[in-house]
């Protein structure tokens, strides 16, 4: 879990002063490795993402001097969580390609 402090704006209004604005940051148990057993590559992947959040409330002020209340979603609690492993963008996967001669 890192800290951050910003201000948030919405609908072109902004919180009066800077908020604490949580984020997930961290690296997870992540490998690739040859199994003799399958005969084959077994993959096991982790994201560091939020296990636990809440909402916090701050007033945003606009322009023309009218405040309102905005509720935005406060991270409590990181954790390495599983989820799937996926080609990388921009890699392509080799196919064999069939012809047929006419």
């Amino acid at each position: 879990l890192r800290s951050m402090k910003t201000n948030i704006t919405h609908n072109n209004c902004t919180s009066a002063q800077e908020v604490d604005m949580p984020y997930c940051e961290g690296s997870c148990n992540t490998y690739t490795m040859y199994s003799k057993a399958a005969a084959a590559m077994q993959h096991s992947c982790s994201c560091c993402k939020e296990t636990r959040l809440s909402n916090h409330t701050v007033d945003l002020v606009c322009p023309n001097g009218d405040s309102y209340s905005y509720t935005y979603m406060y991270v409590e609690e990181c954790g390495c969580t599983n989820t799937e492993c996926i080609a990388a963008a921009g890699q392509h996967i080799r196919r064999k390609r069939s012809f047929t001669l006419l």
